[in-house]
């Protein structure tokens, strides 16, 4: 192996193979440039191999570059060496440029040199090491939902609790990015702390706050072993800034204090001298009047590797769950035992909305703060969101977004969804499970998933779409706008060719009827609270009066409360496939080219294979029916009671509706025959029609509980009725 060194510039060339008998060569070029002054950059075009040797060589010089603030950047590192990296994990941390000129320019940007100094503190020796630094700060002036990497190096008044409880009693806080430690304010022996392992997808409320950057701006100790107090501490920072070594109108303090009884690690600021005008400075001085704030962490021991050491990973080896033993608030007059400390200056000041995405939302129309912080984690990729509520499910809130990169390029069609979290879990693992190894060229793919308590959201994109100018339509607005003509080819490529993975590959199984299709079971737990406040219905009482029918009928809530729970544990076999679980005509899109995509996995498994096409069977005939006034509901009622006068699944009722509505009522009578010829062939040309209703009940029940007009409820308690009739005279094995 050959190297040269260009002095110059910072560069190593290198020629041949980093192995173990070589890499010492590379050892000694970086120690020739040494790792405070400048970065370094290593130039790879003629490597061709490159050992675990040299990989650890590279490693401890990174480390000792970054020590000081200082990046190695590896210039055209050919394929071979680079999947070296890869396979190594290491391309992740590592710096790589192909081309000499922006190379040199990022040198160029970290080549301002760290000076110390020493000098004299009354009776003390002080030296102070200072870092290069932007000194930026930012000021989070509102309540608001903050991440622990924006919190930061940090002080102010928030919460560990979820969900957010803005409003109530705040707590003083200090933050370290990954670990913040709480103190309440009106009870300060009551203090907790939170360590997250992702800084970015944790966060906790603030009321208001302000963060410094994460990289000191300087480093101080003392030259000698004795002791330092805080009001000492001050005037050393006061005098290295007079100097002109440090520039910060505000400054962070992280001190580790090497007390032989009892180490700990302090994080605090001089609060009075520094943020008097800030909201909570008047919180904390109605509690205390001291003019430093912060906390003490207790530890059971102290580690510190030196000087070189960064402070992330200080506090990282330092402040564990099982290290901590104790939090308090400093005092003023703490003394610190031979001790280090680590400066963190603000010398800008940014409002935190300028570091974030921008959210826009139509009209008035605004994100809770919980929600604005997943959409922001969701989309971290994008400098600009235009967030537009979509019609929702009944658990739900869906939202299309228009996301735009950091120079203004609109990127793909999103579309966000936002529900408890144990529905984002389920719906993101099933999608994962049963839509992609199945239909992905025709299913949204889930592109991640966030959670912040109980709330959750996932973003979802559609593989088929090409561009950023595509539109994606409901199969709701085709069906509303179209006849059945149109209709009829647009459900056959759906079922016959899209989901033929799932509903053309059924195994016969034994299954519970009465327990897989419980409404109350999923999201309808209240709906006898609802069917009595409705309709003044109680579900204990077996018959109740049809005005409609004007005669006495089987109550069908009554039936479902007392006959489920009899009948939990019969048992029918039958074919069984991937069902979608929820299949209706707003989970279904499709693009200005009909392509379709199916949305809304969170209920998809596999059930009997009748189970989707009786759900939109359910939308068809009751969710839709044209029932405005009392001459409809008489002339439905009549066509509905023939309908469903067959136990046939394959010949339902025939055509017999004489209302005004005749359009409509063919289009939907044409689709729930569809629905049913669709139904027997899945099943195996299985004629029996009961499990097709109790599945079909398991949708038509709960329509009381829809926000749809009072017409279409009550049919469904109709239709409900004549259904659970068939049922109840059943004679099931």
């Amino acid at each position: 192996m050959e190297v040269k060194i260009n002095q110059n510039d910072r560069v190593i060339h290198i020629t041949g193979k980093i192995d173990t008998l070589t890499c010492s060569q590379v050892d000694e070029a970086l120690s020739t440039l040494g790792f405070s002054e400048a970065g370094v950059i290593i130039d790879l075009s003629q490597c061709n191999y490159l050992s675990s040797a040299g990989i650890r060589v590279l490693l401890k010089a990174k480390k000792q570059l970054g020590s000081n603030h200082q990046e190695l950047i590896f210039l055209n590192t050919p394929r071979e060496v680079m999947l070296v990296f890869e396979t190594s994990g290491l391309q992740k941390v590592m710096q790589f440029d192909t081309d000499l000129e922006s190379a040199l320019k990022k040198v160029k940007s970290q080549s301002k040199r760290t000076q110390s100094i020493e000098y004299k503190l009354h009776d003390k020796r002080i030296v102070f090491k200072s870092l290069p630094t932007n000194g930026a700060g930012t000021h989070w002036h509102k309540p608001d939902l903050l991440s622990y990497s924006e919190a930061g190096f940090g002080i102010g008044t928030g919460s560990p609790d979820q969900p957010l409880n803005f409003g109530q009693p705040a707590s003083f806080f200090v933050s370290a990015g990954f670990c913040t430690a709480f103190a309440k304010l009106d009870n300060q022996r009551e203090t907790d702390f939170r360590i997250v392992t992702d800084s970015n997808k944790n966060g906790f409320p603030v009321e208001e706050a302000f963060s410094f950057c994460s990289r000191p701006a300087g480093f101080l100790k003392l030259a000698d072993s004795s002791e330092l107090d805080t009001d000492e501490l001050n005037h050393a920072i006061k005098l290295v800034a007079k100097m002109g070594y440090l520039q910060a109108k505000k400054v962070f303090v992280v001190a580790a204090d090497f007390d032989e009884d009892e180490p700990s690690i302090h994080l605090f600021t001089f609060i009075k001298e520094h943020f008097e005008d800030f909201g909570f400075y008047k919180t904390l001085s109605n509690h205390t009047d001291c003019n430093l704030a912060g906390i003490r962490f207790s530890l059971d021991e102290l580690d510190y590797q030196g000087a070189d050491e960064s402070l992330d990973d200080f506090l990282r080896n330092n402040l564990r769950f099982d290290n901590i033993s104790g939090l308090s608030f400093i005092k003023e007059t703490n003394t610190f035992k031979t001790p280090v400390f680590w400066i963190l200056g603000a010398n800008e000041i940014a409002k935190g909305s300028q570091n974030r995405p921008v959210l826009q939302f139509e009209q008035d129309f605004q994100f809770e703060p919980q929600k604005a912080f997943l959409t922001r984690i969701l989309f971290h990729d994008a400098a600009k969101l235009i967030v537009e509520p979509l019609h929702g499910g009944f658990s739900a809130q869906t939202f299309h977004v228009t996301s735009f990169d950091q120079e203004g390029r609109k990127l793909r069609p999103t579309v966000m969804k936002m529900a408890h979290r144990d529905l984002i879990e389920r719906e993101s693992e099933r999608c994962a499970k049963y839509a992609l190894p199945y239909i992905f060229n025709n299913s949204a793919v889930v592109l991640g998933a966030e959670y912040y308590g109980e709330t959750g959201a996932l973003r979802y994109n559609f593989v088929g779409i090409g561009g950023e100018s595509s539109k994606l339509r409901w199969l709701t607005n085709y069906y509303h706008e179209q006849d059945f003509s149109f209709l009829e080819p647009i459900f056959d490529k759906i079922f016959l060719q899209i989901l033929k993975p799932w509903y053309g590959q059924p195994v016969i199984k034994t299954y519970r009827p009465f327990e897989e299709h419980d409404p109350t079971a999923t999201f309808f737990a209240h709906i006898y609270q609802t069917v009595k406040e409705l309709f003044g219905i109680s579900a204990d009482d077996q018959y109740i009066f049809s005005e409609e029918l004007k005669k006495e009928i089987l109550n069908p809530y009554w039936f479902l409360k007392h006959e489920y729970h009899l009948r939990r544990q019969k048992t029918l076999r039958y074919p069984t496939g991937i069902c979608h679980g929820d299949l209706n005509m707003q989970n279904i899109l499709l693009d200005e080219k009909m392509n379709v995509y199916l949305i809304d996995f969170s209920e998809t498994h596999p059930r009997t294979i009748i189970s989707d096409f009786a759900r939109l069977e359910a939308i068809f005939l009751v969710d839709n029916a044209p029932v405005e006034n009392e001459d409809d509901m008489d002339a439905y009622l009549n066509f509905i009671t023939d309908f469903y006068a067959v136990d046939v699944l394959s010949e339902p009722g025939t055509y017999t509706y004489a209302g005004s509505h005749q359009a409509k009522v063919k289009k939907n009578y044409a689709l729930a025959k569809k629905m049913r010829q669709y139904a027997s062939a899945s099943a195996f040309e299985n004629q029996d029609a009961i499990p097709y209703y109790i599945a079909l009940l398991e949708w038509v029940l709960p329509i009381v509980c829809y926000g749809i007009p009072i017409p279409q409820r009550k049919l469904s308690l109709i239709v409900s009725s004549i259904l659970c009739q068939k049922l109840l005279t059943h004679n099931f094995s």
